[in-house]
C-alpha cells in the first residue's frame, strides 16, 4: 500500500522539485504517471456514455490535465478541453499542448454553452497563492453554478493547500485525485467540504523524500500498527502492571468502562484507587481488578489520596489518572504527584485540566500519554478551540516538539497522535463514538498497550487503531454502547494479530 503522507503547498512543491533535480525524473515523466494514475480513477467514476469538459488553467496543473485528456479522448467521444492563452502556458503545458492538437482533441480559450456530465478541474491545483479574480472566478462560478459532478486534479481551484480556505472564489468539488501526497488544506477548514472523496496516487517520486522531512504528518494505516506479541511462557507482569486513579460518587462508570476495555486489550495487572464511597458499586460490577479504597469527601477523593498514592506509587509500572474524578484541587495534587513520578503515566479527562495548572512537569523524563478531545486540549494548553479545529496538525506538531517525552493522542472526527513533531491522522470518523464512555474506553486500551509495547508511540498507535476499529460495529450509530465496542476488542486483536 503506497504510504499516505500529507504536507504543506511548500513542502509538497519542495519534494516533486527533488524528485525533478536530484532524482533527475524528467517532469513530463512525473506528469505521464499522474495523469495514467488520475485517469483510471476517473473511468471509475465515469461512464463511458457521459460528456466531459476538463479545464485547464495557466501552469503545471493545466498540462495534468491536457495530459488527462489524451489519455482519456480514447474512451469518451464527447470530450472538450478548455486551454488558457498559449502565452501563458508553461513549458510543460506548451508540449501537451501540442500533443492534444495533434490528436484533434476538441479545445477552446472559453468555457463551451453547452453543459457536459463531468467537469474536470485542472485550473491551479496545488500552487495558488492569491485571491481568484477576473476570467477565472467567472469559470468557476458559472461551473459551481450548473451543480454537476466535478472532479479536481491534486486540489479544488480556489482552495489554499496548506491552510484550507477559500481564496475569493473555489470550486466545489465531488472528487479530488491528490498527486504524490495529500495536501494539508484538503483536510481543515473549508478544504474539507470542497474536496469532497479524496483519492491519491503514486506517482513515482522516491518515498525516501517523504520519509526524511522534518515533522511528517502520515496517514495511520494497518502497516503502521504492530500489535505486540504475547510469548506463551509470558508471566502477567510481563505486559504491565497498572494503577488506575480515578472515580466519584457521581461518575464511577467511567473508571469501570476504563478498566474493562484494558482488561480485554491485555494489561497484566490492574488496580484500581478509588473514593471508598463507590468500592461496593464497583466490587459488585467486576472481580478481575484489585481495589485501593481512599476516604473521600463529598462523594470524591479526600485529601488522606495523596498520602496513599505516595505511599503505594511504587508498586506500580503504569499510573492513568482522571477518568471520573472531578476538577478540584485533590485532583491537582494527585496528578502533580504522578507526574513528578519515575512512572509512565495516562492523563485522561479531568487530569488533563489538572496538568494545564503545572504543564512543566510534562517536561519529565519518562513516558506521559495524553488523550484530549478538542476542549480538553483547550484546558490544556489554553489555546481556544477554534484555533485548535482550524489547524489541529500544527497545535499537535508543536505541542509534540515542547513536550519531546510525551505522545499526544488528540481525540476528534479525525484522531491526531503526535511525538517529536511526528503527527499521523486516524482517518475513521465514526458518529458511534460521539458518546460518554469512547474516552474512558480509550484510555483503557493505551494503559494496556503501554504495558505491552516497549516504545509509547506504537503503544498510542495500536491503541488508537484497537479503538476505532471495535467501534465498527453492524448496529446503527445511534444505539452504540460502550460495552458493545469493549466486548469487540477480542474480535478486532485477533484479526490484527492474523
Amino acid at each position: 500500500m503506497y504510504p499516505a503522507y500529507i504536507h504543506t503547498q511548500s513542502t509538497a512543491r519542495n519534494i516533486d522539485q527533488a524528485a525533478i533535480k536530484t532524482y533527475q525524473i524528467p517532469s513530463l515523466i512525473l506528469m505521464e504517471h499522474a495523469a495514467i494514475e488520475a485517469s483510471k480513477i476517473i473511468k471509475d467514476i465515469v461512464s463511458d456514455d457521459k460528456s466531459i469538459c476538463i479545464l485547464c488553467g495557466p501552469g503545471n496543473n493545466g498540462a495534468d490535465g491536457l495530459a488527462i485528456a489524451r489519455i482519456l479522448y480514447k474512451n469518451y467521444t464527447n470530450i472538450h478541453v478548455v486551454v488558457p492563452n498559449i502565452k501563458n502556458m508553461s513549458e510543460d503545458e506548451i508540449i501537451q499542448f501540442q500533443m492534444v492538437q495533434k490528436l484533434d482533441i476538441p479545445y477552446t480559450l472559453n468555457l463551451p454553452v453547452d453543459a457536459y456530465d463531468f467537469y474536470i478541474d485542472c485550473i491551479f491545483g496545488n500552487g495558488l497563492s492569491r485571491d481568484i479574480a477576473g476570467f477565472y472566478k467567472t469559470m468557476i462560478e458559472t461551473i459551481n453554478s450548473l451543480h454537476k459532478q466535478v472532479i479536481s486534479i491534486d486540489m479544488p481551484s480556489g482552495i489554499d493547500a496548506t491552510m484550507g480556505n477559500v481564496l475569493g472564489c473555489a470550486i466545489q468539488a465531488n472528487h479530488t485525485i491528490s498527486i504524490d501526497c495529500f495536501k494539508q488544506g484538503q483536510w481543515i477548514n473549508d478544504g474539507k467540504e470542497y474536496c469532497g472523496k479524496l483519492y491519491l496516487i503514486d506517482i513515482g517520486i522516491p518515498s525516501i523524500l517523504h520519509e526524511k522531512c522534518m515533522n511528517k504528518i502520515k496517514v495511520l494505516s494497518l502497516e503502521d500498527v504492530h500489535i505486540p506479541e504475547r510469548p506463551l511462557n509470558a508471566h502477567k507482569s510481563n505486559f504491565g502492571k497498572a494503577l488506575m486513579i480515578g472515580g466519584s460518587q457521581n461518575m464511577h462508570g467511567a473508571i469501570h468502562m476504563a478498566s474493562l476495555s484494558a482488561y480485554k486489550s491485555g494489561i497484566g495487572t490492574l488496580t484500581l484507587m478509588i473514593p471508598e464511597c463507590i468500592s461496593n458499586i464497583l466490587a459488585i460490577k467486576s472481580d478481575f481488578y484489585m481495589l485501593l479504597q481512599c476516604p473521600d469527601r463529598n462523594g470524591i477523593f479526600s485529601v488522606k489520596a495523596i498520602e496513599l498514592l505516595k505511599h503505594n506509587i511504587n508498586n506500580y509500572s503504569i499510573l492513568s489518572i482522571g477518568n471520573g474524578m472531578k476538577k478540584n484541587k485533590i485532583t491537582q495534587a494527585l496528578v502533580e504527584q504522578a507526574l513528578k513520578s519515575d512512572k509512565k503515566v495516562v492523563l485522561d479527562a479531568d487530569a488533563l485540566w489538572a496538568a494545564q495548572k503545572n504543564i512543566n512537569l510534562l517536561k519529565r523524563n519518562e513516558t506521559t500519554i495524553l488523550t484530549p478531545h478538542i476542549k480538553e486540549m483547550s484546558d490544556l494548553t489554553g489555546i481556544n478551540t477554534t484555533t485548535i479545529l482550524s489547524n489541529p496538525f500544527e497545535i499537535a506538531r508543536d505541542f509534540s516538539k515542547e513536550y519531546p517525552k510525551c505522545v499526544l493522542i488528540l481525540k476528534s472526527s479525525q484522531t491526531y497522535i503526535a511525538k517529536q513533531g511526528n503527527v499521523y491522522v486516524l482517518d475513521a470518523p465514526n458518529s458511534g463514538l460521539a458518546k460518554g464512555g469512547s474516552g474512558d474506553i480509550l484510555c483503557g486500551i493505551v494503559v494496556a498497550m503501554l504495558g505491552q509495547c516497549k516504545d509509547s508511540l506504537q503503544a498510542a498507535l495500536c491503541a488508537t487503531y484497537i479503538h476505532s476499529e471495535s467501534a465498527k460495529l453492524d448496529i446503527d450509530s445511534a444505539s452504540f454502547m460502550p460495552e458493545d465496542i469493549i466486548n469487540n476488542i477480542p474480535n478486532t486483536l485477533k484479526r490484527l494479530r492474523s
